[in-house]
Protein backbone atom coordinates (compact mmCIF):
# COMPACT_ATOMS: atom_id res chain seq x y z
CA UNK A 1 0.00 0.00 0.00
CA UNK A 2 1.49 3.22 -0.65
CA UNK A 3 1.51 6.13 2.09
CA UNK A 4 1.42 9.62 1.79
CA UNK A 5 3.97 10.47 4.10
CA UNK A 6 6.86 11.76 3.02
CA UNK A 7 10.68 10.97 4.39
CA UNK A 8 13.43 13.09 3.33
CA UNK A 9 16.88 13.08 4.26
CA UNK A 10 19.93 15.83 3.94
CA UNK A 11 22.76 13.20 5.54
CA UNK A 12 22.79 9.81 4.96
CA UNK A 13 21.74 7.64 8.49
CA UNK A 14 24.86 5.18 9.78
CA UNK A 15 24.62 2.60 12.66
CA UNK A 16 27.36 4.96 13.97
CA UNK A 17 25.19 7.54 15.01
CA UNK A 18 23.39 8.37 18.28
CA UNK A 19 19.95 9.18 17.25
CA UNK A 20 16.67 10.96 18.78
CA UNK A 21 13.20 10.29 17.02
CA UNK A 22 11.22 13.97 17.57
CA UNK A 23 7.87 14.90 17.32
CA UNK A 24 7.70 18.64 16.61
CA UNK A 25 5.42 20.12 18.29
CA UNK A 26 2.07 21.13 16.33
CA UNK A 27 3.00 19.61 13.45
CA UNK A 28 2.69 15.81 12.03
CA UNK A 29 6.57 15.68 11.33
CA UNK A 30 8.83 13.76 12.82
CA UNK A 31 12.82 14.74 12.85
CA UNK A 32 15.43 12.07 13.24
CA UNK A 33 18.49 13.45 15.06
CA UNK A 34 21.86 12.93 15.38
CA UNK A 35 22.84 13.13 18.93
CA UNK A 36 26.13 11.61 18.81
CA UNK A 37 27.65 15.47 20.31
CA UNK A 38 24.80 15.73 22.64
CA UNK A 39 25.53 19.43 22.46
CA UNK A 40 25.28 20.23 18.97
CA UNK A 41 22.42 17.59 17.62
CA UNK A 42 21.87 17.33 13.34
CA UNK A 43 18.82 16.87 11.57
CA UNK A 44 19.27 13.64 9.44
CA UNK A 45 15.64 13.03 8.10
CA UNK A 46 12.40 14.54 8.85
CA UNK A 47 8.83 12.17 8.35
CA UNK A 48 6.66 15.05 7.11
CA UNK A 49 2.61 13.08 7.81
CA UNK A 50 3.38 11.42 10.66
CA UNK A 51 1.77 11.39 14.30
CA UNK A 52 4.15 9.46 16.44
CA UNK A 53 6.67 6.88 15.90
CA UNK A 54 9.43 4.74 17.26
CA UNK A 55 12.93 2.59 16.11
CA UNK A 56 11.78 -0.85 15.21
CA UNK A 57 15.05 -3.06 15.91
CA UNK A 58 17.32 -1.33 13.91
CA UNK A 59 18.45 2.31 13.53
CA UNK A 60 17.55 2.97 10.06
CA UNK A 61 13.95 1.81 10.55
CA UNK A 62 11.07 3.40 11.94
CA UNK A 63 7.50 2.42 12.41
CA UNK A 64 5.27 5.45 12.99
CA UNK A 65 1.22 5.99 12.65
CA UNK A 66 -1.01 8.84 11.27
CA UNK A 67 -4.94 8.75 10.96
CA UNK A 68 -5.68 5.73 11.23
CA UNK A 69 -2.78 3.59 8.91
CA UNK A 70 0.77 2.25 10.34
CA UNK A 71 3.87 2.53 8.27
CA UNK A 72 7.40 1.49 8.00
CA UNK A 73 9.86 4.00 7.01
CA UNK A 74 13.64 2.95 5.73
CA UNK A 75 15.99 5.69 6.01
CA UNK A 76 18.72 3.73 3.96
CA UNK A 77 16.42 3.28 1.00
CA UNK A 78 13.57 5.59 1.70
CA UNK A 79 10.70 3.79 1.17
CA UNK A 80 7.96 4.64 2.73
CA UNK A 81 4.99 2.06 2.85
CA UNK A 82 1.79 1.79 5.05
CA UNK A 83 1.24 -1.77 6.25
CA UNK A 84 -1.67 -1.21 8.60
CA UNK A 85 -5.15 0.21 8.37
CA UNK A 86 -7.01 0.42 12.20
CA UNK A 87 -10.76 0.26 12.37
CA UNK A 88 -10.48 3.79 14.19
CA UNK A 89 -8.53 6.92 14.52
CA UNK A 90 -6.47 7.28 17.36
CA UNK A 91 -5.37 10.41 19.07
CA UNK A 92 -2.42 8.99 20.49
CA UNK A 93 -0.30 5.98 19.99
CA UNK A 94 2.73 3.86 21.55
CA UNK A 95 4.42 1.09 19.57
CA UNK A 96 6.32 -1.74 21.35
CA UNK A 97 9.80 -2.24 20.58
CA UNK A 98 10.01 -4.48 17.91
CA UNK A 99 6.83 -2.73 16.08
CA UNK A 100 5.14 -6.13 16.61
CA UNK A 101 2.39 -4.21 18.67
CA UNK A 102 0.46 -0.34 19.11
CA UNK A 103 -1.48 0.67 21.38
CA UNK A 104 -3.37 3.60 21.13
CA UNK A 105 -6.86 5.54 22.42
CA UNK A 106 -9.47 6.90 21.20
CA UNK A 107 -11.32 10.03 22.88
CA UNK A 108 -14.15 12.27 22.73
CA UNK A 109 -13.87 16.14 22.26
CA UNK A 110 -12.38 16.38 26.02
CA UNK A 111 -10.38 13.03 25.71
CA UNK A 112 -11.56 11.62 29.00
CA UNK A 113 -14.20 9.47 27.73
CA UNK A 114 -11.88 6.92 25.97
CA UNK A 115 -11.37 3.58 24.77
CA UNK A 116 -7.29 2.04 24.96
CA UNK A 117 -6.39 -0.08 21.91
CA UNK A 118 -4.20 -3.30 21.44
CA UNK A 119 -3.76 -3.46 17.59
CA UNK A 120 -1.45 -6.72 16.67
CA UNK A 121 -0.15 -6.35 13.56
CA UNK A 122 0.92 -10.36 12.92
CA UNK A 123 -2.66 -11.43 12.52
CA UNK A 124 -4.17 -7.50 12.18
CA UNK A 125 -6.38 -7.94 15.50
CA UNK A 126 -7.79 -5.03 17.32
CA UNK A 127 -8.31 -5.60 20.71
CA UNK A 128 -10.24 -3.23 22.85
CA UNK A 129 -8.65 -3.13 26.10
CA UNK A 130 -11.11 -1.22 28.20
CA UNK A 131 -13.49 1.92 27.80
CA UNK A 132 -14.27 4.96 30.12
CA UNK A 133 -17.65 7.25 30.48
CA UNK A 134 -16.21 11.38 29.93
CA UNK A 135 -15.70 12.53 33.81
CA UNK A 136 -16.11 16.47 33.22
CA UNK A 137 -13.73 19.02 33.26
CA UNK A 138 -10.47 17.89 34.67
CA UNK A 139 -7.60 20.85 35.18
CA UNK A 140 -5.09 18.83 35.24
CA UNK A 141 -1.68 19.04 37.72
CA UNK A 142 1.58 20.80 37.45
CA UNK A 143 3.76 17.48 37.71
CA UNK A 144 3.62 14.84 35.96
CA UNK A 145 3.55 12.93 33.24
CA UNK A 146 -0.50 12.82 33.51
CA UNK A 147 -1.01 9.90 30.77
CA UNK A 148 1.30 6.75 29.55
CA UNK A 149 0.94 4.16 27.13
CA UNK A 150 4.54 2.24 27.26
CA UNK A 151 5.99 -1.05 26.37
CA UNK A 152 8.04 -3.04 28.78
CA UNK A 153 11.58 -3.69 27.44
CA UNK A 154 10.79 -6.73 26.60
CA UNK A 155 7.14 -6.22 25.02
CA UNK A 156 5.51 -8.43 27.52
CA UNK A 157 3.29 -5.88 29.09
CA UNK A 158 2.19 -2.62 28.83
CA UNK A 159 1.97 0.14 31.12
CA UNK A 160 -0.89 2.08 30.97
CA UNK A 161 -1.03 5.48 33.10
CA UNK A 162 -4.13 8.38 32.96
CA UNK A 163 -5.16 10.82 35.52
CA UNK A 164 -8.09 12.00 34.04
CA UNK A 165 -10.45 9.09 35.33
CA UNK A 166 -13.09 8.55 37.98
CA UNK A 167 -12.20 8.69 41.66
CA UNK A 168 -13.45 5.21 42.24
CA UNK A 169 -14.18 1.99 40.06
CA UNK A 170 -12.89 1.19 37.13
CA UNK A 171 -10.58 1.21 35.48
CA UNK A 172 -7.95 2.63 37.99
CA UNK A 173 -5.50 5.21 36.99
CA UNK A 174 -2.71 2.77 36.94
CA UNK A 175 -2.40 -0.79 35.00
CA UNK A 176 -0.78 -3.35 33.08
CA UNK A 177 -2.09 -5.36 30.54
CA UNK A 178 -0.98 -8.65 28.95
CA UNK A 179 0.18 -7.91 25.22
CA UNK A 180 -0.95 -11.44 24.30
CA UNK A 181 -4.27 -11.16 24.92
CA UNK A 182 -5.24 -7.46 26.30
CA UNK A 183 -5.94 -9.39 29.61
CA UNK A 184 -5.01 -7.45 32.83
CA UNK A 185 -1.78 -8.64 34.62
CA UNK A 186 -2.28 -6.61 37.49
CA UNK A 187 -2.95 -3.41 38.53
CA UNK A 188 -2.61 -0.78 41.08
CA UNK A 189 -5.14 1.90 42.66
CA UNK A 190 -3.00 4.63 43.62
CA UNK A 191 0.11 4.19 41.24
CA UNK A 192 1.46 7.29 39.45
CA UNK A 193 3.90 7.68 36.94
CA UNK A 194 6.08 4.87 35.98
CA UNK A 195 9.46 3.89 34.93
CA UNK A 196 10.41 1.24 32.93
CA UNK A 197 13.76 -0.61 33.68
CA UNK A 198 16.05 -0.52 30.99
CA UNK A 199 15.36 -4.51 30.39
CA UNK A 200 12.70 -6.95 31.74
CA UNK A 201 9.66 -6.00 32.95
CA UNK A 202 10.10 -4.14 35.61
CA UNK A 203 8.37 -0.37 36.68
CA UNK A 204 8.82 1.86 39.43
CA UNK A 205 6.44 3.78 40.42
CA UNK A 206 4.99 6.49 42.92
CA UNK A 207 2.44 6.74 45.35
CA UNK A 208 1.90 10.20 46.68
CA UNK A 209 0.83 10.88 50.53
CA UNK A 210 -1.34 12.74 52.47
CA UNK A 211 1.58 15.92 52.40
CA UNK A 212 1.39 16.55 48.57
CA UNK A 213 4.78 15.96 47.16
CA UNK A 214 6.26 13.93 49.72
CA UNK A 215 5.32 9.55 49.29
CA UNK A 216 6.56 6.54 48.30
CA UNK A 217 8.68 4.67 45.67
CA UNK A 218 7.85 0.96 45.10
CA UNK A 219 8.66 -1.68 41.89
CA UNK A 220 6.53 -4.13 40.96
CA UNK A 221 7.72 -6.91 38.41
CA UNK A 222 6.13 -9.58 36.25
CA UNK A 223 4.91 -10.98 39.12
CA UNK A 224 2.75 -8.62 40.45
CA UNK A 225 3.71 -8.42 43.59
CA UNK A 226 4.92 -4.84 44.56
CA UNK A 227 7.60 -4.22 46.98
CA UNK A 228 8.72 -0.50 48.67
CA UNK A 229 12.24 0.78 47.50
CA UNK A 230 12.08 4.18 49.49
CA UNK A 231 9.92 4.61 52.07
CA UNK A 232 9.76 8.43 51.91
CA UNK A 233 10.88 10.38 48.86
CA UNK A 234 10.35 13.81 47.85
CA UNK A 235 8.89 14.03 44.11
CA UNK A 236 9.04 11.16 41.52
CA UNK A 237 7.77 13.33 38.73
CA UNK A 238 8.98 12.82 34.96
CA UNK A 239 11.44 9.57 35.93
CA UNK A 240 13.91 7.97 33.80
CA UNK A 241 15.91 4.54 34.99
CA UNK A 242 19.06 5.47 34.25
CA UNK A 243 20.27 3.68 30.83
CA UNK A 244 22.68 1.17 32.98
CA UNK A 245 19.62 0.64 35.42
CA UNK A 246 21.92 1.49 38.52
CA UNK A 247 19.55 4.51 39.33
CA UNK A 248 16.19 6.68 38.57
CA UNK A 249 16.73 10.43 37.56
CA UNK A 250 13.71 12.22 38.23
CA UNK A 251 12.14 15.67 39.18
CA UNK A 252 11.53 17.13 42.61
CA UNK A 253 10.40 20.22 44.27
CA UNK A 254 12.03 22.88 46.31
CA UNK A 255 10.71 24.83 49.12
CA UNK A 256 9.69 27.59 46.23
CA UNK A 257 8.21 25.13 44.05
CA UNK A 258 10.60 25.27 41.85
CA UNK A 259 11.87 21.88 39.60
CA UNK A 260 15.18 20.20 40.20
CA UNK A 261 16.61 16.95 38.82
CA UNK A 262 17.71 14.46 41.80
CA UNK A 263 18.95 11.17 41.28
CA UNK A 264 18.44 8.06 43.14
CA UNK A 265 21.06 5.03 43.37
CA UNK A 266 18.93 1.99 43.18
CA UNK A 267 21.76 -0.47 45.13
CA UNK A 268 21.97 2.65 48.08
CA UNK A 269 18.19 4.33 48.15
CA UNK A 270 20.89 7.50 48.66
CA UNK A 271 19.28 10.87 46.84
CA UNK A 272 20.87 13.39 45.66
CA UNK A 273 20.26 16.56 43.47
CA UNK A 274 22.13 15.74 40.33
CA UNK A 275 21.48 19.30 38.87
CA UNK A 276 21.05 22.72 40.52
CA UNK A 277 19.51 24.27 37.28
CA UNK A 278 15.66 25.08 37.11
CA UNK A 279 14.83 22.52 34.79
CA UNK A 280 12.44 20.00 34.42
CA UNK A 281 11.11 16.41 32.53
CA UNK A 282 14.59 14.83 31.71
CA UNK A 283 15.25 12.13 29.11
CA UNK A 284 18.38 10.26 28.16
CA UNK A 285 19.85 10.93 24.94
CA UNK A 286 22.80 8.90 24.87
CA UNK A 287 23.60 6.53 27.97
CA UNK A 288 25.70 9.00 29.65
CA UNK A 289 23.86 12.09 29.03
CA UNK A 290 20.39 13.27 29.46
CA UNK A 291 18.52 16.38 28.21
CA UNK A 292 16.09 18.59 29.88
CA UNK A 293 13.77 21.54 29.37
CA UNK A 294 15.25 24.79 31.61
CA UNK A 295 12.38 26.97 33.01
CA UNK A 296 12.01 30.08 34.58
CA UNK A 297 10.47 31.36 37.64
CA UNK A 298 7.03 33.33 37.31
CA UNK A 299 3.33 33.64 38.35
CA UNK A 300 2.51 30.78 36.63
CA UNK A 301 -0.74 29.99 38.36
CA UNK A 302 -1.86 26.75 38.06
CA UNK A 303 1.12 26.08 36.22
CA UNK A 304 3.34 25.91 38.99
CA UNK A 305 5.94 28.14 40.00
CA UNK A 306 8.24 27.97 36.27
CA UNK A 307 7.50 27.29 32.91
CA UNK A 308 9.94 26.10 30.14
CA UNK A 309 11.81 28.98 28.47
CA UNK A 310 12.65 26.87 25.77
CA UNK A 311 16.05 26.00 26.18
CA UNK A 312 17.46 22.60 26.76
CA UNK A 313 20.16 21.96 28.90
CA UNK A 314 22.36 19.00 28.57
CA UNK A 315 23.50 17.20 32.21
CA UNK A 316 26.56 14.22 31.98
CA UNK A 317 26.29 11.59 34.80
CA UNK A 318 29.65 11.35 35.58
CA UNK A 319 28.92 15.39 36.96
CA UNK A 320 29.95 18.56 35.11
CA UNK A 321 28.03 21.75 34.45
CA UNK A 322 25.00 21.99 32.71
CA UNK A 323 25.19 23.20 29.48
CA UNK A 324 23.08 24.69 26.92
CA UNK A 325 22.36 22.54 23.82
CA UNK A 326 22.87 24.51 20.66
CA UNK A 327 19.26 22.89 18.44
CA UNK A 328 20.03 25.54 15.96
CA UNK A 329 20.63 22.29 13.45
CA UNK A 330 17.40 20.49 14.63
CA UNK A 331 14.52 21.90 12.87
CA UNK A 332 13.48 21.12 9.07
CA UNK A 333 12.58 23.54 6.59
CA UNK A 334 8.76 23.47 6.88
CA UNK A 335 8.72 26.35 10.10
CA UNK A 336 9.25 23.33 12.89
CA UNK A 337 9.67 24.77 15.67
CA UNK A 338 12.81 23.14 18.33
CA UNK A 339 12.85 19.95 20.45
CA UNK A 340 11.57 19.88 24.00
CA UNK A 341 12.35 16.67 25.76
CA UNK A 342 8.78 15.88 25.63
CA UNK A 343 8.88 15.99 22.03
CA UNK A 344 11.58 12.76 21.86
CA UNK A 345 9.72 9.76 21.38
CA UNK A 346 12.76 7.18 21.27
CA UNK A 347 16.15 6.92 21.32
CA UNK A 348 18.83 4.56 19.28
CA UNK A 349 21.90 4.50 21.24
Amino acid sequence: MASTTQLTCDKPVTATHGLALFEYAGTSVLGILDVSNPLKPTLLCWLSGASGGRFAQAPNQIVFWIGNTLGVADLTSGKVVQTDTLPTTPWEGSFSSDGAEFAYRVGDDTNTGLSTHLYRRANHRDIRLYSQDPIGGHGGSPVGPLDQLIFSPDNKLLLDYYDFRPNSGTPPRFMLFRTADGSIAYQLETAAFGAWAPAGSTVYFFIQGEQGFIGELDSVGASGQAQTVVSSINGFFWPRVTPDGTGIVYDSYDSAGLPHTMRLDLATHAVAEFSTAISSKPVFVTRTVLWSDEEKPCDCGLGGQSAPDGAILAHNLSGGTDTPVDTSRTAPGVGAPPPTTTGILDVWY
